[in-house]
């Protein structure tokens, strides 16, 4: 562990991994990855016109974000 700090997640992510794929084999796809409540901005909205005029991230915005990291070597 001393040497690969990170590993002390391992369980944890494979958890939220376990429960991810008994969720959505359930056929519930109202919450987020491993069960978690649906993140929500509402309360941010309410009280910042910027947020409130924000579009949602699409689906080119996490390729982008994804395609970055790989291009950086995170996933290698």
């Amino acid at each position: 562990m001393k040497r690969i700090p990170a590993i002390k997640l391992l369980d944890f992510m494979r958890s939220m991994a376990r429960s991810d794929v008994v969720i959505r084999a359930s056929g519930e796809m109202a919450s987020e990855a491993g069960g978690m409540n649906s993140f929500t901005t509402a309360v941010a909205e309410r009280v910042s016109p910027t947020m409130k005029e924000l579009k949602s991230l699409s689906l080119g915005d996490a390729a982008q974000w994804v395609n970055y990291w790989v291009a950086m070597g995170m996933f290698q």
